[in-house]
């Protein structure tokens, strides 16, 4: 099959020198920006590459991001629909994607990359704005799987020239789209879609406009120009002012063979720590005491400065985690972290959307002939203080509130698996069998059904009595003093959700729900009552209520 046969094979092209002039000048620079704004993508990736070798901030941060996206946990899901069970054949689809994917050989010494490796460079997109790799085939117990990838040389990518448009008998033409060029003719370019389920091509886009322009590098050429020119200079100075001076006084009347060998032996000075002076000749070696000529503020250092904060900026969205020396509060840094993790997630979010919409399809398409059921990478980043900030918020809108909310909801807000209907749960502290049911007769308080109201069972509406979080009787009962109403409505909710359960598992026609420990004014009447005799809400119904409720066989 076509899919095993390598379009991008290595050639003489790839390996040659690069263009550009080794001496940088504004003029220069803004000319190879203007030829990859038109479409040049070997040239302006020449420019990306000699910044990135020659600027270690940059480096660093660019690695620093693949690096931490790179090794983010990837969890393979199964297709299913909202509120359904994935079906067997979503589940085997995923089961296999799964493990071709994260069980991949790839022969790293002939330039492959693993699903890993393959992450990494797919970010080389979010400096340059474009990153292609081709996928290489093989067949493994009858599947074709990914054995690997390999990254497309920029000789190979490029655009549509405008003479392709007049001489090309072709009508569909987009100056825009990204082509590629097999055998490095720019005249033949070949769409993508030539080759089914042979590349991956990732487009990070920073900027609207045409993708030769999305790339963040061209944003950051400017200010790596003037941290060069800036290191120059800081040669040049340290050159001139970094030895010490030495200086000789000769006597006004002495001949000029005398001033010539005084000369000279200030030369020899400056490859030997020796020289003889004429008698009378005063020798005297200065030292700078501060740096270059500028005073302790170098604008050379400050360009480099300049420089270095905004490539921190550009793709890490702060400064704090990168700049030595400087320092600022615990809730300053956990923002700066924040917004640097929200960058990750972007970063993350432009990955699994390649992944899930090229390479996945190309799998299921080749090994079961559609794209039904496709399985979907998610990513797990660990957000310590956003997840905290989720919880507080949920425990004061459905607990403290008592706002009734859809349990599924949460488990996939917080991304917290359901449990299964025979697995022990852990509530509070306790270790419990989700599969247990209450035992007619045996006493049911309130707190005790909430631990279990994770086997929660459905019934019918009509079956279900109203939870009012308002309804709270006060007038001859303890006063809140000793509890707080908001501890009160958490108690009530966490009731009436174990409420919920026990009526769901009680057969009314044989068994009743008796209200005991109605010891105050208020209680008082419904006390040895049972469910739908007087009363239809649980207990607690007022601050401090120790009432409870049992199952009873009913009374012949």
């Amino acid at each position: 099959m076509g899919v095993q046969r390598t379009i991008i094979r290595p050639h003489v092209r790839d390996n040659q020198l690069s263009p550009i002039p080794i001496d940088f000048d504004p003029e220069t620079l803004g000319w190879i920006l203007e030829e990859g704004g038109r479409g040049n993508l070997m040239l302006q990736n020449e420019l990306f590459n000699t910044m990135e070798d020659t600027w270690d901030r940059l480096r660093s941060n660019l690695n620093k991001i693949k690096k931490a996206v790179a090794k983010l946990p990837f969890n393979l899901q199964p297709w299913t629909e909202k509120g359904k069970e994935p079906t067997a054949s979503a589940l085997e689809k995923a089961a296999f994607v799964e493990h071709v994917l994260h069980n991949q050989k790839a022969a790293t010494w002939e330039g492959q990359h693993n699903f890993q490796a393959t992450i990494y460079e797919l970010l080389d997109a979010v400096a340059r704005g474009v990153s292609v790799l081709e996928i290489d085939w093989t067949i493994e117990d009858g599947k074709y799987v990914p054995a690997g990838t390999r990254r497309v040389p920029w000789t190979c990518l490029g655009f549509e020239p405008p003479s392709h448009f007049h001489n090309s008998k072709l009508t569909l033409h987009n100056s825009e789209a990204l082509r590629l060029f097999p055998d490095r003719d720019r005249n033949n370019p070949k769409r993508f879609e030539s080759y089914p389920h042979k590349f991956l091509v990732g487009v990070y886009r920073a900027k609207s406009g045409h993708i030769a322009e999305t790339a963040q590098l061209r944003a950051m050429a400017h200010l790596w120009l003037g941290r060069m020119l800036g290191w120059e200079w800081m040669a040049h100075k340290a050159e001139l002012f970094g030895l010490p001076i030495r200086w000789a006084t000769y006597d006004p009347s002495a001949p000029q063979t005398q001033i010539d060998q005084v000369s000279d032996m200030l030369r020899n000075m400056g490859t030997a720590a020796w020289g003889a002076f004429p008698q009378g000749t005063e020798l005297q070696i200065l030292n700078g005491s501060t740096p270059g000529v500028a005073g302790a503020s170098e604008p050379t250092e400050r360009l480099m400065y300049l420089a270095d904060r905004a490539c921190d900026l550009l793709f890490l969205g702060q400064t704090l985690t990168t700049e030595e020396g400087n320092s600022g509060s615990y809730a300053l840094g956990n923002v700066h972290r924040e917004v640097e993790l929200d960058l990750y997630e972007n970063y993350a979010a432009y990955v699994i959307d390649v992944i899930n919409n090229q390479l996945i399809p190309s799998i299921i398409e080749l090994n079961w002939g559609n794209s039904e059921e496709l399985p979907f990478l998610e990513v797990e980043l660990n957000r310590p203080e956003k997840d905290r900030q989720l919880v507080e918020r949920d425990k004061l809108l459905f607990k403290d509130m008592g706002l009734p909310v859809s349990k599924q909801w949460l488990y996939d807000r917080h991304k917290v698996p359901a449990p299964g209907p025979e697995e022990d749960l852990f509530t509070g502290g306790a270790m419990s069998s989700s599969s247990a049911a209450s035992a007619p007769g045996s006493q049911v308080s309130a707190p005790a059904a909430s631990a279990r109201s994770g086997a929660l069972q459905q019934s019918s509406a009509k079956d279900l009595p109203t939870f009012e979080p308002s309804h709270i009787h006060t007038s001859d009962c303890i006063h809140a003093a000793s509890e707080s109403t908001a501890s009160l409505n958490a108690r009530r909710l966490s009731a009436y959700v174990a409420f919920i359960d026990l009526l769901a598992k009680t057969d009314l026609s044989t068994h009743d729900i008796i209200w005991s420990g109605g010891d105050c004014a208020t209680c008082a009447p419904y006390n040895g009552t049972a469910y739908g005799s007087g009363w239809t809400t649980p207990p607690p119904i007022h601050h401090n209520c120790d009432c409870s409720i049992s199952v009873q066989p009913k009374s012949e």
